[in-house]
């Protein structure tokens, strides 16, 4: 599902957040052609954007989600839900990144709210050639009898933003919606995309890495869905190895997927196969383009299904404080 070309002129976007993600929104948001404002809290960085990039600024939140026709929340998580409100109740289409917030305050409120608008949440991974491969693999009459499943993702958190002061970010601190459970919480929603509404969730979140991270750099979930799979899931800010890999087993084949590999592989007793290999020159920002560009065809036409609506956010959301309440109490939370 590659929309890189699509031609997004004639749309304005607000992107509200120039840390790294927000560049890189701002950035693919101009090579699709689209108007593009930038909004920070903190006046004295904006002479930074404005050098960098050919972009209207602003620091009065409510001036600026006035004139566009989208939102790009790419702030702090802690920042998401304040920034999301006030988009949808001025009638804004929404793209909020993952994870939706860091607790439950406002959500009710966004639910409402993001009821008929057009929202999506920033989870790429659901644009991975490899991923929507393994998803209707998944769903092939074939493979009845799913078993159980792991997925996996982490580094080193100086090694993966090597060009800030990891300690700086929000990202180091879980208070802040950091933390490796909140800050790679794409697993928990390729896990619901693929198996289905989760149950329940044990968790084991732990500081066990050198770095000074103020929150868990090492994270286990035992994750139940309601048809009765059950799978592990393994987030860290601690290896020293680049980790983003999957292993689902079924009643009649074990796939595996490596994102740094870019290949789908299928084993049987009969032998392995690579059932789909990314295009010729993929790169990850592939996926953040291909996500941004369908929620601008969505805003052109309302009546193109979100690739990640904004339920599917709450509902990793759900997952993710449930994981943080099992460890606490050390127990299975059930949903």
């Amino acid at each position: 599902m590659k929309s890189i070309n699509f031609d997004a002129r004639g749309k304005s976007v607000l992107v509200c957040g120039a840390g790294s993600i927000g560049r890189r929104h701002i950035e693919n948001l101009l090579q699709l052609g689209a108007k593009v404002s930038v909004w920070r809290a903190r006046s004295e960085l904006l002479d930074e954007i404005n050098r960098d990039f050919p972009v209207k600024t602003f620091t009065e939140l409510s001036d600026a989600i006035a004139m566009v026709d989208g939102v790009v929340v790419a702030t702090a998580t802690d920042q998401h839900v304040a920034i999301a409100l006030e988009a949808l109740k001025a009638g804004r289409a929404l793209f909020i990144e993952k994870p939706v917030s860091h607790d439950w305050v406002g959500i009710e409120d966004l639910r409402r709210l993001s009821n008929g608008k057009i929202v999506e949440v920033g989870f790429q991974f659901r644009a991975h050639p490899n991923l929507i491969a393994l998803e209707f693999q998944l769903r092939n009459s074939e493979h009845e009898g799913l078993l159980t499943y792991r997925l996996a993702m982490g580094q080193r958190l100086d090694a993966w933003r090597p060009n800030q002061d990891y300690q700086q970010g929000y990202s180091a601190n879980s208070a802040r919606g950091g933390g490796a459970l909140f800050d790679l919480i794409h697993q928990i929603d390729i896990a619901l995309w693929l198996f289905g509404p989760a149950a329940g969730v044990q968790a084991v979140l732990t500081k066990l890495g050198s770095l000074n991270i103020q929150g868990d750099d090492v994270t286990n979930l035992l994750l139940t869905h309601k048809n009765g799979v059950t799978g592990h899931i393994q987030l860290d800010m601690a290896s020293s190895v680049y980790r983003c890999e999957a292993e689902v087993m079924t009643s009649n084949a074990l796939f595996r997927w490596s994102n740094a590999e870019g290949e789908l592989r299928q084993q049987s007793p009969e032998g392995e196969i690579i059932t789909n290999c990314v295009p010729e020159n993929f790169k990850r920002n592939d996926l953040f383009t291909t996500h941004m560009a369908h929620w601008l065809k969505r805003i052109a036409d309302p009546k193109i299904p979100p690739l990640c609506k904004f339920e599917d956010g709450v509902a990793a959301l759900e997952v993710a404080l449930g994981a943080r309440k099992s460890c606490l109490y050390e127990k299975l939370i059930k949903f």
